[in-house]
């Protein structure tokens, strides 16, 4: 460009537009992933599949993630933004394979894992393409809020999956019902795919900050080198990682931390939706803030501190007949644990700068905030759901041994689970089949 040329910058009203056909892709995909962890003891009885095996359902989105990050990381360098995440849209219509599992000739495993693996491959072309839309659409006195928003899309479509399957599957699950459910979240997914390939674009006409006037090339090994020394960024990564793996493997696990406490899959997607609902409340005034004082690291401590008192409470009161304190000390984490997204993606960006002022190493640091998150969130699921299988094997194995003498206290406080007011089992027998 000329040196003498003067460049007018613009933020066009249809980046909003661009904003809401984002935040349904980014919506869509997450819904899915989530599609069976509130509804695991239902899911379990109508597929005849075991609770591992469900569990691998939500997993395959966290040891994909890798790959897919590769994988969009590779095409984002050689296509447009608009072409990479049309790219993600379409592997996300691999949620209609699921439909498969419906019919008696095929094993429904097989088609729910594949219909599950293709849109977690796709979930790292909008998650980690969060900071980059809000940059390409938006002025720099905005761009805060539009990355809170961008990347509270995934959370709000955990607390819809996490709420929706629960009100659709009974405790006696039908085809119809699973078809009901399945059919619902893979026309979103459509409807997603539909607008992102129609309206959805890599960048206004003109940019709207001259830090978006070039798009500069990245070297990996010297940022990623870079990164490795910033004493700082090191720090946000571990704690950002460790706090996000808790939200993702209690929002996963849920059901089956509680249920052994007396609570339904119905009481799993109520506290399911109360933990993402406080959290993006939280995230939306968190952001707010951020946009108008740029406190960031004041906001990350007191979230921090929250988070840890939160999890104490949620461990204390996790007891029967405790409704109403259990959902509050899950509103608390959610309202705690959630807007460390938004504001470590911030921090990041801020402790970053220094090293590399161009969007290129905020891009990298991202992306390695969100890996080393999944890390850990394969690590903490495994840890909690091999806890709940020793529960179980503690639960049968005192039942084997016939302590007489304990019997009755036995039957009267393990021996028994009511679901939906209807009685699942209340003898050992029926208890042992159970589970």
């Amino acid at each position: 460009m000329d040196s003498t040329e003067v460049t007018h910058y613009r933020a066009y009203r249809i980046r909003w537009i661009q904003l809401i056909v984002f935040v349904l892709a980014t919506f869509s995909n997450a819904i899915t992933s989530i599609t069976f962890a509130p509804i695991e003891s239902e899911t379990s009885k109508f597929y005849k599949i075991t609770s591992a095996e469900i569990n691998s359902l939500a997993i395959v989105f966290l040891f994909l993630y890798p790959f897919g990050t590769i994988l969009s990381i590779w095409l984002s360098r050689k296509l447009s933004m608009r072409s990479t995440i049309i790219i993600g849209s379409i592997l996300n219509l691999g949620v209609f394979i699921r439909l498969l599992s419906l019919s008696n000739r095929l094993n429904p495993y097989i088609s729910l894992i594949i219909g599950q693996i293709f849109p977690a491959i796709a979930a790292p072309f909008f998650l980690n393409s969060t900071a980059l839309f809000a940059s390409r659409w938006f002025s720099p006195s905005q761009r805060d809020i539009a990355t809170s928003i961008c990347s509270m899309a995934n959370p709000l479509g955990l607390a819809i999956g996490s709420l929706v399957p629960s009100l659709i599957i009974t405790a006696n699950p039908s085809a119809r019902e699973f078809f009901i459910l399945l059919i619902s979240e893979s026309l979103l997914v459509l409807l997603a795919t539909f607008l992102i390939i129609i309206i959805f674009r890599s960048e206004p006409p003109t940019p709207p900050s001259s830090s978006e006037e070039h798009h500069q090339a990245i070297n990996f090994k010297e940022d990623f080198i870079n990164l490795m020394k910033n004493r700082q960024y090191l720090i946000l990564l571990f704690g950002f990682s460790i706090g996000l793996a808790l939200f993702n493997a209690i929002t996963t696990l849920l059901e089956q931390l509680i249920e052994p406490q007396g609570y339904s899959s119905e009481n799993a997607g109520i506290f399911g939706a109360i933990i993402i609902i406080a959290g993006l409340f939280n995230a939306f005034l968190a952001g707010f803030i951020m946009d108008k004082t740029h406190s960031y690291r004041l906001i990350l401590k007191i979230l921090l501190i929250g988070a840890c008192g939160s999890a104490i409470f949620f461990i204390l009161i996790l007891q029967p007949n405790k409704f109403y304190p259990l959902a509050a000390s899950i509103g608390l984490m959610g309202f705690f644990l959630l807007p460390l997204l938004p504001v470590s993606f911030e921090c990041a960006l801020e402790s970053t700068y220094p090293i590399r002022p161009e969007w290129s190493t905020e891009e990298i640091s991202l992306r390695l905030l969100i890996r080393l998150r999944i890390l850990f969130s394969k690590q903490f699921i495994e840890k909690m759901s091999q806890a709940h299988k020793e529960t179980i094997e503690k639960f049968t194995s005192t039942v084997n041994a016939r302590h007489v003498n304990h019997l009755n206290e036995v039957l009267a406080e393990n021996v028994e689970k009511i679901e939906n007011h209807k009685v699942v089992y209340n003898n050992i027998k029926e208890a042992r089949e159970y589970y």
